[in-house]
């Protein structure tokens, strides 16, 4: 499992909004970690969705470092690989660095929301 270096691959755009950033990531079919993730019906991992979230905050520039912690997370629908995500990132300064709330959306609706205390 490499969810970084993976949600690096699938990050395929990053820009800074008002308040914050969106990307789109897409997590390709073939990466080795759907292999058992499930066999015959794979998923994104939910490790790779907040990756994917970091990835969108440092590619937008609004964050630079690494994930200190994750203060919470919920998954309210499942996301597929070679399915396009929408990432969508509300930024504010804490002590130290940044606090990333983020929204992830598919084809179907959200997929996930997360807050991360980022470098």
């Amino acid at each position: 499992m490499r969810p970084t270096q993976d949600a690096v691959a699938a990050v395929r755009s990053a820009q800074v909004v008002d308040g914050g950033a969106q990307g789109i990531a897409v997590f390709a079919a073939q990466l080795p970690v759907f292999a058992g993730h499930f066999p015959g019906a794979p998923l994104v991992p939910g490790v790779y969705i907040l990756a994917a979230i970091a990835e969108v905050a440092r590619r937008a520039g609004v964050a630079r470092g690494d994930v200190r912690a994750v203060e919470r997370a919920k998954w309210s629908a499942p996301a597929y690989p070679d399915q396009e995500l929408q990432v969508t990132l509300s930024i504010r300064a804490v002590d130290g660095g940044v606090r990333v709330d983020g929204e992830v959306s598919g084809p179907t609706g959200v997929c996930a929301t997360a807050r991360l205390v980022m470098t």
